[in-house]
């Protein structure tokens, strides 16, 4: 959120070995990684509009 705050696009990704990006940036074992995600500023060209999302009543329900 803070990196979108600064006018920065960001877009996480899956699908990624944890245990080579550990082995990589974190090698003493101290951190390990999660998630990835990339930050930078988009093409506007390859900008695309949100896609369209379920209401919230739709898909949960507040007991």
């Amino acid at each position: 959120m803070a990196a979108r705050s600064l006018g920065w696009d960001c877009g996480p990704m899956s699908g990624f070995d944890p245990a080579k990006v550990n082995q990589a940036f974190f090698p003493d074992g101290r951190y390990h990684a999660n998630f990835l995600m990339n930050i930078g500023i988009a093409n506007p060209s390859g900008i695309y509009p949100r896609g369209p999302r379920l209401a919230f009543g739709d898909v949960a329900q507040i007991l």
